[in-house]
């Protein structure tokens, strides 16, 4: 067992919350899995119960584990992370960087107007349609992700008949086969409360609050061929930013 060291200038109830978050990510500890109690801790690490508490709550908040009332800590399902940096790489591709197996399933799939915001996002006139996907996103046949793909159409013709690969699969790679190859991205995010229907496919609360997202992605020539909204449940996904300075 690990031991604090009382001569390190770091406190020992982030001490206590790095040995902790280290047997976690290592895998010692399942999720779903109790923790040791706070009087258990206590006695093991010899520290205070204040410290004990601090470092808790602090991986609480840190999303590594959740409390339930009268039943005690437990450790969390691992959460997707979708790095932002200059490499664009797809959900299905950052799923398999974090040895997760991407999956999912397709409800719909139609050819539809579109809103006026989808429209003006895919830059289309009002006579012009575009495909609609709704898709269930899971990550080891868990579900992580609701998404409403919209493409524009007659560009996106023979996806369209091919939508079924997407149920499971990358559409950046569907697409990119079609001559749709995305290029860049744009991504908007606000917190926000799941429909009915996502807190249903996604095995949430109404009351819980998530992450809904826009995107729009472009071509090499800056020309826009999919624009999506999502919804992820705020315990199974989060987002890194990678920022470069320049001179």
């Amino acid at each position: 067992m690990p031991i604090l060291e009382r001569s390190n200038p770091l406190p020992l109830y982030y001490q206590l919350k790095e040995v902790l978050k280290q047997q976690i990510q290592a895998g010692h500890l399942a999720p779903h899995t109790a923790i040791p109690s706070e009087p258990e801790l206590v006695a093991q690490y010899h520290v205070s119960r204040a410290t004990v508490r601090q470092a808790l709550t602090e991986l609480v908040h840190e999303g590594l584990l959740y409390r339930q009332h009268g039943r005690g800590t437990f450790v969390c399902e691992p959460r997707v992370q979708q790095r932002v940096a200059s490499e664009l790489t797809s959900f299905s591709e950052e799923l398999r960087r974090r040895g997760l197996k991407p999956g999912g399933m397709l409800f719909v799939s139609e050819l539809v107007r579109g809103s006026q915001q989808v429209r003006e996002q895919l830059r289309l006139s009002d006579e012009e349609q575009v495909v609609r996907l709704e898709r269930l996103r899971t990550a080891n046949d868990e579900p992580v992700a609701y998404e409403v793909n919209y493409l524009p159409y007659p560009r996106s013709a023979n996806l369209y008949q091919r939508a079924k690969e997407a149920g499971d699969g990358s559409l950046y790679h569907l697409m990119s086969t079609e001559g749709l190859v995305p290029y860049m991205v744009e991504h908007a995010f606000k917190g926000d409360l799941p429909s009915k229907r996502e807190a249903e496919l996604l095995r949430i609360k109404e009351s819980e609050c998530g992450m809904r997202s826009a995107c729009t992605t472009f071509d090499e020539t800056g020309a826009p061929i999919a624009f999506t909204e999502a919804f992820y449940p705020s315990d199974r996904f989060e987002y890194r930013l990678t920022l470069r300075v320049t001179k």
